[in-house]
């Protein structure tokens, strides 16, 4: 290895960490975005996946029903009224709890899936959201617009860890093209909007195996050649907020 090339990667090193720094520092910029969602929505019932200390729980004070659902909660602060939180994993939930009985015959408004930052955790969560929402559901994700190739990876490292959830977005812009996207890009690492739900569809389940298989071996750098299927539908928050 010559000096130079020595040179480079040090040099790439410590951009990435001062961008995970960055990113960090920033971290808390999506609450502001999802305050304005609950603002804008009022949603009469709400489920998150993936509370960890409950303080995007926390913004559902308009919910009549509040679910929070996470296998090991740390909760530092007060819930949402009329919270109720299930110290399981999502899988768990779905597979043993009537969600309709537990939001009290009512329908889903509004849900936020921010749990294993694995894509396939988070198109399986997806798939079981749907399954339980209306056409007029909008479900939000967490983590698709990574920071760095360190961050991203699957093995988590480091202190921001967003894994490889933004294979997901390409996941649904393949398999779901009847899906509504949007892509807010707010600190750190975006959020996506989905809209237009099919509570009968079962695409995604039908073909879980082939999707694991076609994108669990995908490397940052099918990202960075890929980014643009994504980018395109970054739209700032108030048009985004407009469409709904």
């Amino acid at each position: 290895m010559t000096d130079d090339t020595e040179a480079e990667r040090s040099r790439d090193s410590v951009k990435a960490r001062l961008t995970r720094l960055a990113a960090i520092l920033r971290s808390r910029g999506y609450y502001r975005t999802l305050r304005r969602l609950h603002a804008t929505l009022k949603p009469e019932t709400y489920l998150e996946i993936g509370i960890r200390k409950g303080d995007s729980l926390a913004l559902a004070t308009t919910a009549a029903v509040a679910i929070g659902i996470d296998p090991a909660p740390i909760l530092t602060r007060p819930t949402a009224p009329n919270a109720e939180v299930f110290a399981m994993t999502s899988d768990d939930f779905f597979a043993k709890c009537d969600v309709r009985e537990e939001l009290g015959g009512r329908d889903l408004d509004l849900a936020f899936i921010d749990g294993m930052h694995l894509f396939e955790y988070v198109i399986r969560d997806f798939a079981n959201v749907e399954r339980v929402s209306t056409p007029d559901t909008v479900v939000v994700l967490h983590d698709c617009l990574p920071v760095d190739a360190l961050s991203a990876a699957r093995d988590r490292t480091t202190a921001l860890w967003t894994g490889d959830v933004w294979k997901a977005a390409l996941v649904l812009r393949r398999y779901r093209p009847d899906l509504r996207l949007t892509v807010i890009d707010a600190p750190p690492s975006g959020l996506i909007i989905v809209r237009g739900l099919d509570p009968a569809s079962r695409v995604l389940d039908e073909n879980a195996e082939a999707i694991l298989g076609e994108y669990a071996a995908l490397g940052f750098d099918h990202w960075e050649q890929h980014r643009s299927e994504v980018l395109e539908l970054v739209a700032d928050l108030e048009t985004a907020l407009a469409g709904l």
